[in-house]
């Protein structure tokens, strides 16, 4: 099964850790895996994943920004 690239994203903390070489997000949400024994990622789109950054540290930057908050506030 090639795994579609619009349920995967890149972050770079996951349970409390923050890692810069990051994680990839596989969503499984509504996925039918019944008889799936082997998931086909693309390595070409992991690395582009990657170089888009983290989208959640983006939006929280952005919701921040939206609400008259710094992005340094932690």
């Amino acid at each position: 099964m090639l795994f579609p690239k619009s349920r995967m994203r890149f972050t770079t903390s996951y349970q409390g850790k923050d890692e810069p070489e990051g994680w990839i997000v596989l969503d499984l949400t509504g996925a039918e895996l019944e008889g799936v024994g082997k998931l086909y990622l693309s390595m070409e789109d992991i690395a582009k994943l990657k170089k888009g950054g983290d989208t959640a540290a983006d939006r929280l930057n952005q919701a921040r920004s939206l609400l008259g908050g710094t992005i340094d506030e932690e």
